[in-house]
């Protein structure tokens, strides 16, 4: 520890440059000396490794860091927070061979470079990647430094004055204690004091008396010299001399002891080599400025760093400035300035340079002022840069995945919001309108599953080229995910400018997409909601792009529909549905209805399809058309879809006990329920094996759209109910999108004839070719047919001409409750 001579002892103090760089580098960093003890250590090291200053003041040996780590778990089970190759020389408390490098991982899970590499005059200096700016307790020793610097230069300690004439000596009292005598015991001659001076010394007085031709008047040395008890001194002596007839004659000087400061000289210059060594191991550049002549020092490190040689160590420091990236110039001279300006501790700017090859190099450059002159102003400031160019690149290619489509490289939804918010703003600032735009493709799913995921993807980048074609370049298009896009038409006058961007888009993305050597055709539906009249706030504008998006949708799709405040309350209704059918089932609310499926040739009712109702406790009886697609879309047809199974596998239960042994109920079940299945539901098969029951006592009713699944899950299921005697039915038959090769893949029974083509079905009508057409190919194929929609006698009769095995609709019966259709069957 450093501490101030007394009084008129002052001796101009020296900067520790080194120590300060010490705590800008991005390590951390500890000396052992040649007997294994800490005798230097930065506080990044506490922070990297949660040492106390408190355990590293008292020179503990490595050994004990070791030990301390240990039992505080630092390297874990075994070391196993350790590099393999490492772990025995950490279990052995440092005895062991020491590695020079290993990797480590702290108990907050930082990983640390470990670093360790021999100093020449024995111990070791060990550095820990990743240190902070100079240690707080470094800015209260350079104070006491400057302090140091200001005493030694104003006090002038001790009086010599020799006359060579007349052979006489007189020193101050000052002088007396410098050579460790008194006044009393001691009478300086020109030659008694001669024992003072070492050889080396007295030759550099001689020498300044032998000077004749020039007879300096002025002399100023610092010289090692011997008190009277043996003791070795550095005395700095500065005075005048006399000359006569080309002689010295009497030569008067200050002297001052400057042992201290030679002392510290000599440990900073060994210290010097050490911390050089270090700032080596940690790859770290030194920059060292001399801020009012600009001149600037850069270490090979650093030239190295830039891809020049070491052959030019100097620069101004407008030289390295000018090649430092236009964007990234003034703040880096308003940081620079600041710290200047003692606004700040430290400087630490972060910019790019450009190399000698052109390229550019993200650099952390850290510094520190360490010396002022008396008015305050900065003298000379010194640093380093740290290559931060990899982390760069993982920022930024950390926010590219943020805030864009991997697929598409368009905005994502986390962009298109930032983007809103900004238009927004524009938009209130500047009086104008915008819109906002929610684009889903129609049918998109049905390609995805035919032509599998790859040709998806390439209709989705196209789909995203097409809109962008559409719109201007301060518009926005980006990807929500899967099939949905948004776009952002900002800057807008008025709403009409929409009139002629709506239609453009149905179109381009209505024409043909080539996707490799398939092609293929989609529509797009389009909800579109206007800024500030539909709504002033994000959220508001996303629903109703939302909610008017819903309404294109259910209109028939390929279509845009604006935003209204009826579509707001279509909404809230939808909600609301939304709420009461999640506490329907638990209420008790569902009924399920039956409604008899006859066998043409004879008549016999021997089958029915289960059909769902829902007895509101406000609303009365809800039409399943209102509240099955919100059950779809919310998830509940799963619990609702096995409620109704549980109550149609109980029906028939009962119905082949009384009524025909061979009876069999169809229920229908929702692609959801294949797709999300409940693990926590125990499979039908096995229900209705508890219960005695064949598989063939139930039909499952699927739709088309089922067939294209590609999912492995409904593949398996749909298989499964064919394996256990399960029969499958598919309804709507000729509305969707299958093929023969699903109907065979399948095996399904039974193809129900939709009610379109029998709702006109009379003689000589295309409707009636197309029944006949499609009984005769189900009959080849092995399957059975059921016409729904049957509500008059002609068109049972047609169907019954033409083959149909089964007939549903209302000429029989309505959908009734299970005790009405009981009495159907008694009649």
């Amino acid at each position: 520890m450093r501490t101030l001579p007394a009084p008129f002892d002052v001796a101009p103090a020296v900067y520790d440059p080194l120590d300060m760089v010490l705590e800008s580098i991005s390590q951390g960093v500890y000396l052992l000396d040649a007997s294994n003890h800490v005798t230097l250590y930065n506080n990044r090291l506490c922070e990297l490794l949660d040492l106390p200053r408190a355990f590293l003041d008292t020179m503990p040996t490595l050994e004990e860091i070791n030990a301390y780590q240990m039992q505080r778990g630092d390297f874990g089970p075994g070391a196993n927070l350790v590099d393999h190759h490492a772990r025995d020389y950490v279990l052995s408390g440092g005895k062991l061979s020491t590695p020079e490098r290993f990797l480590r991982v702290t108990r907050a899970g930082r990983t640390l470079e470990v670093i360790s590499r021999p100093v020449p005059d024995g111990g070791m200096v060990r550095t820990f990647a990743d240190v902070t700016n100079y240690v707080q307790t470094e800015a209260a020793r350079e104070k006491a430094n400057k302090l140091l610097y200001v005493t030694q230069e104003i006090a002038m300690v001790g009086g010599w004055e020799i006359d060579l004439r007349d052979d006489l000596v007189t020193w101050s009292d000052q002088v007396y204690q410098i050579f460790d005598t008194t006044p009393e015991s001691f009478t300086p001659t020109t030659s008694n004091t001669r024992q003072l001076f070492t050889p080396k010394s007295w030759a550099i007085v001689s020498a300044s008396y032998a000077e004749a031709n020039h007879q300096p008047k002025d002399h100023d040395f610092e010289i090692e010299m011997t008190t009277l008890k043996g003791r070795h001194i550095w005395v700095h002596s500065r005075g005048y001399t006399e000359w006569a007839n080309g002689r010295p004659a009497k030569r008067t000087a200050i002297v001052q002891d400057i042992t201290e400061r030679k002392k510290t000289e000599l440990a900073l210059f060994e210290s010097e080599a050490r911390w050089k060594l270090a700032l080596q191991s940690v790859g770290d550049g030194l920059w060292d400025l001399q801020v009012q002549s600009g001149e600037e020092y850069l270490s090979p490190q650093l030239l190295r760093m830039y891809g020049y040689s070491e052959t030019n160590v100097k620069f101004r420091v407008n030289e390295l400035d000018g090649r430092t990236h236009p964007d990234d110039v003034a703040r880096m001279h308003h940081d620079r300035q600041a710290h200047l300006d003692g606004l700040t501790p430290t400087y630490s700017n972060e910019h790019r340079i450009r190399c000698k090859d052109g390229s550019w190099k993200w650099v952390h450059s850290r510094g520190m002022v360490i010396s002022r002159d008396i008015r305050g102003l900065p003298l000379r400031m010194i640093g380093t840069h740290t290559d931060i160019t990899e982390r760069k690149q993982a920022e930024a290619q950390v926010w590219q995945q943020a805030h864009f489509d991997a697929l598409t490289g368009l905005p994502n939804r986390r962009m298109m919001q930032e983007r809103l918010t900004q238009e927004i703003k524009k938009c209130r600032r500047d009086g104008l309108q915008l819109a906002l735009l929610f684009i889903d493709l129609d049918h998109f799913k049905e390609v995805n599953d035919t032509l599998g995921h790859d040709r998806g993807d390439l209709l989705l980048l196209e789909a995203g080229r097409r809109i962008q074609i559409c719109l201007r370049e301060v518009d926005t298009v980006a990807r929500m995910g899967g099939d949905e896009f948004t776009v952002i038409i900002s800057e807008l006058a008025d709403a009409t400018h929409l009139q002629g961007i709506l239609p453009k888009l149905l179109q381009t993305l209505s024409a043909s997409f080539q996707l490799g050597l398939d092609q293929v055709f989609v529509s797009a539906s389009i909800g579109v909601t206007v800024y500030p009249y539909d709504g002033l706030e994000i959220e508001t504008l996303l629903k109703n792009a939302d909610q008017a998006l819903y309404v294109a949708k259910g209109a028939g799709r390929n279509r845009y529909s604006f935003f209204t405040p009826a579509l707001q309350e279509a909404a809230r209704m939808r909600a609301q549905l939304t709420h009461d059918l999640r506490a329907a089932l638990a209420r008790q609310e569902f009924r399920v209805f039956y409604q008899p499926i006859v066998e043409l040739a004879t008549g016999a009712i021997h089958k029915a399809e289960a059909l769902v109702r829902w007895q509101h406790p406000t609303r009365g009886l809800i039409s399943p058309a209102e509240f099955i697609p919100v059950a779809e879309s919310s998830g509940l047809i799963v619990d609702m879809g096995e409620w109704v199974f549980v109550q149609a596998a109980a029906q028939v239960q009962a119905w082949r006990a009384n009524l025909h042994p061979q009876f069999q109920i169809s229920v229908n079940k929702s692609p959801v329920q294949f797709e999300s299945p409940n693990p926590a539901h125990t499979p039908w098969i096995e229900q209705l094996q508890a219960r005695g029951l064949p598989g063939d006592c139930i039909v499952v009713e699927i739709t088309e759209g089922l067939l294209l699944s590609t999912s492995g899950g409904v593949v398996e299921q749909l298989l499964k109910l064919r394996d256990v005697g399960i029969n499958v039915s598919l309804d709507d038959f000729g509305t969707g999108y299958s093929s023969l090769s699903y109907l065979q893949r399948f095996d399904i029974d039974f193809v129900k004839i939709d009610q379109s083509f029998v709702r006109n079905l009379v003689a000589g009508s295309t409707d009636l070719v197309l029944c006949q057409a499609i009984i005769a190919m189900a009959h080849a194929l092995g399957m059975k047919v059921v016409a729904e929609g049957v509500e008059t006698a002609d068109q049972r009769d047609l169907l019954t001409a033409a083959g149909c095995d089964f007939a549903q609709g209302y000429l029989y019966s309505r959908p009734v409750p299970a005790g009405e259709f009981e009495k159907l069957f008694g009649n």
